[in-house]
């Protein structure tokens, strides 16, 4: 059973893999399955049994990054903007091509939704249970957008700023925001 685990996890990254260098070098809209399964070496019905659209490959690694940082937060037991921003920020920079890639492709509102169910797991994590709602929830939504058009802003500037720097402007201005 483990084997057949191993299995799907290889050709996910390597369909994943492929959808990359794919994107860097064409447009997104451009893209088709085909290409992506003759680039990753794998059968379009191989293929479908592990996606059903090209968003589908994008969606999973945006869950897969969030889900270690939600991981991250929990085994340190992160309570703090400012840990929580240096955790988002590394895990920014070692999927920079990935986020570079989705924002060329204009697919960062894909990005806030996924953002925007962990930023609202993270708020419960520390309201002990409690959903966002009210205004909480409108706060939630703003924050998770305000964070995204930082990073977006950061990738397309070069990343100049160390992961500390940054998380130290996030924390400032969240603070400034949401006093």
């Amino acid at each position: 059973m483990q084997r057949k685990t191993a299995k799907q996890e290889l050709m996910r990254e390597c369909i994943f893999t492929a959808l990359m260098l794919l994107m860097e070098k064409e447009d997104y809209d451009r893209i088709t399955i085909t290409d992506i399964a003759k680039r990753a070496g794998v059968s379009r019905m191989a293929y479908y049994r592990m996606y059903r659209s090209k968003d589908d490959i994008l969606t999973d690694h945006m869950r897969w990054v969030f889900d270690r940082i939600a991981d991250q937060v929990k085994e340190q037991k992160i309570t703090t903007e400012k840990e929580f921003f240096i955790c988002y920020y590394r895990e920014v920079q070692k999927n920079t091509v990935f986020l570079k890639n989705v924002v060329k492709a204009g697919l960062m509102e894909q990005v806030w939704r996924i953002m925007k169910d962990y930023a609202d797991d993270f708020y419960m994590y520390r309201k002990e249970g409690k959903n966002p709602e009210g205004e909480d929830r409108y706060r939630v939504s703003f924050f998770v957008g305000g964070i995204l058009l930082l990073t977006k802003e950061w990738l397309e500037s070069g990343m100049n700023e160390s992961v500390e720097e940054m998380a130290s402007i996030s924390t400032r201005t969240a603070d400034a925001l949401l006093s």
